[in-house]
């Protein structure tokens, strides 16, 4: 009893860095939506999101682990997120009413596909991932993004993107990448003018408003350039609160999800914006070097799961807020409100902080 008790104190010392970013980005999230909250309902229902998240991050860190979830169990679990993501489809839903409250199954996605590969990958681990098992990962992959795509189209793919670069990492066969690469151009070329049509006028809309934001001021390119003038007006330290036009006068489109970042720029400025981002650019660095040194297989796929799934929700988030990349409706972990996104965060934050834990204990 005693060794355990020793082994937590030095898992704990040793990954203070990490716990003490965590409770940070905690704190200046629910701070940033105190003051975008509209009434003091809306705060504390973003409140309790962070709460219940932060809550199952430390009892399933501190009395579960993460290697003693079954096969089945996580495999039961695909399928039926899978059914419902299924009946959503038929539905033409994006969310999952339950009456008392609304939830996003897409974003349940990410941390059980992680799980579930993670663990199929590390039973035979290799540098390469051996082609069979390879076609099988794409199988488990594709299935619910197609599910998700008819309805959430830009993410879905960029699902793909952040699972794809994760099986790069571990290794694909060269001969297989470029393949995969050559069929990719060879769709583009020939399908991408026909899918085109089929996009629907929102869709196009998002493409037109990024390629002329000023041509469409204000219509489709209307969010962007709000967004471009709240990050432009907050300066060095901010506008502070309550005083940037963007948000105090309701400017700002989808200022507590998708462009949560944008107002966050206008109240503090270039200094806040450095905060945050060396806040959360630390998680990721942090995630990285636990994949390095943990001796498991399983805990290096995981950690690095986690660590691509927040660098590609940060890079998206970002770049459709200045305007580097298409708008899309990412939200931004921490800063960004919703139940759903809150719950995923934490649950994935729980997988790489137990990685980090437990390896303390299994030397």
């Amino acid at each position: 009893m005693q060794v355990k008790k020793d082994n937590y104190k030095e898992a704990i010392k040793r990954n203070l860095k990490g716990f003490l970013v965590v409770l940070s980005l905690f704190v200046l999230g629910n701070i940033h939506q105190f003051f975008l909250a509209e009434n003091v309902a809306f705060f504390i229902k973003n409140l309790l999101w962070h709460v219940l998240g932060l809550s199952i991050f430390f009892f399933l860190l501190f009395f579960t682990d993460y290697k003693k979830v079954s096969f089945r169990a996580l495999w039961y679990a695909y399928w039926i997120l899978n059914f419902v993501l299924f009946i959503m489809l038929i539905f033409h839903k994006r969310w999952l009413n339950l009456g008392f409250l609304s939830l996003q199954p897409s974003e349940f996605v990410k941390f059980i596909l992680l799980w579930l590969i993670s663990l199929y990958l590390s039973k035979e681990p290799s540098e390469v991932i051996p082609p069979k098992k390879l076609l099988k990962i794409f199988g488990l992959i594709a299935l619910p993004l197609i599910l998700i795509m008819p309805t959430d189209l830009d993410y879905a793919f960029i699902m793909g993107v952040m699972f794809f670069s994760w099986l790069l990492f571990i290794g694909i066969p060269k001969r297989i990448f470029i393949l995969l690469l050559s069929g990719v151009l060879l769709f583009s070329f020939l399908f991408v003018p026909i899918a085109w049509q089929k996009l629907k006028p929102h869709q196009k809309g998002r493409i037109y408003g990024y390629l002329e934001p000023e041509k469409y001021a204000k219509t489709w390119g209307y969010q962007l350039n709000q967004s471009l003038i709240a990050i432009g007006s907050g300066g060095l330290t901010g506008q502070k609160f309550y005083k940037g036009w963007s948000t105090r006068l309701g400017y700002l489109p989808a200022k507590h999800t998708d462009l949560a970042f944008a107002v966050w720029a206008e109240t503090w400025g270039l200094l806040g914006v450095s905060v945050f981002l060396v806040l959360y650019g630390y998680l990721i660095y942090f995630g990285i070097c636990v994949s390095q040194t943990t001796k498991d297989w399983f805990g290096k796929y995981l950690s690095l799961g986690v660590s691509l799934i927040f660098l590609w929700q940060l890079f998206f988030n970002l770049g459709g807020c200045s305007g580097l990349l298409p708008m899309t409706s990412i939200p931004l972990p921490f800063l960004s409100y919703g139940g759903s996104i809150t719950v995923s965060v934490y649950i994935l934050l729980y997988l790489l902080f137990n990685v980090a834990i437990k390896k303390y204990f299994f030397k």
